[in-house]
């Protein structure tokens, strides 16, 4: 990882997912608590940290033909100017960071994200967010096609169930060529030019799974 060229980017941390509302995160305090080190690390380390936020007009609902088939106004997300839709207050950007909103999964479709990484010089990507299978999932596979290395916080990613997060976060990692996984503690090690540990994607599915080697591949990583 080159310090030098990395940002931290923090994918859809909003208060809908939090216990008890519409779409509960599992572990999401302690999720948001190990986000929050990181970003903190980034910011001591004069890193850059690109706050990714999903924020839908009500003129943009259109764009969503076949899911405003299932959606009733009680299931909504995102809904632009609501609370759910604000950022969580335990991560939320300072002033001067950057915040890209989108309407798509990836925080690369019909964004500025692209152009603002190009502008920062930044290749390497230290990629913290919800949900792991849909959002970040989605945002992680077209950095990785469009050329950046991406390195996953493993413990700072989730999704409804700790169960999703680990499978979501092994289809990541079986393409997540030129990059790796590791902990919230070791990348405040990495932000702060210190050793540290992480796993390193060497080969395309390298971490083939079974229902019986979901848990123990994960916490391999």
């Amino acid at each position: 990882m080159n310090i030098g060229e990395t940002a931290v980017l923090a994918i859809d941390f909003q208060n809908e997912s939090r216990a008890g509302e519409t779409y509960p995160v599992e572990n999401y305090d302690r999720i948001l608590a190990n986000a929050a080190l990181v970003i903190d690390a980034a910011r001591g380390a004069g890193i850059p940290v690109i706050h990714v936020q999903a924020w839908i007009e009500t003129h943009e609902r259109g764009n969503y033909a076949l899911l405003n088939e299932t959606l009733t106004d009680d299931l909504r997300y995102a809904a632009a100017g609501s609370n759910g839709a604000d950022i969580c207050e335990e991560v939320e950007p300072e002033l001067g960071e950057t915040v890209i909103r989108k309407r798509w999964p990836s925080a690369f479709q019909g964004t500025e994200l692209a152009e603002t990484l190009e502008r920062l010089g930044v290749r390497h990507l230290l990629v913290t967010g919800i949900w792991t299978d849909s959002c970040v999932r989605a945002s992680v596979f077209d950095a990785v096609y469009g050329g950046y290395h991406v390195w996953l916080v493993k413990d700072a990613c989730g999704s409804a169930t700790d169960t999703m997060h680990r499978v979501g976060m092994l289809d990541m990692v079986n393409r997540l060529y030129g990059g790796g996984v590791l902990s919230s503690a070791e990348a405040v090690k990495a932000l702060a030019g210190e050793a540290f540990r992480s796993w390193k994607c060497t080969r395309p599915i390298g971490l083939p799974y079974t229902l019986e080697t979901i848990n123990p591949l994960y916490d391999s990583l």
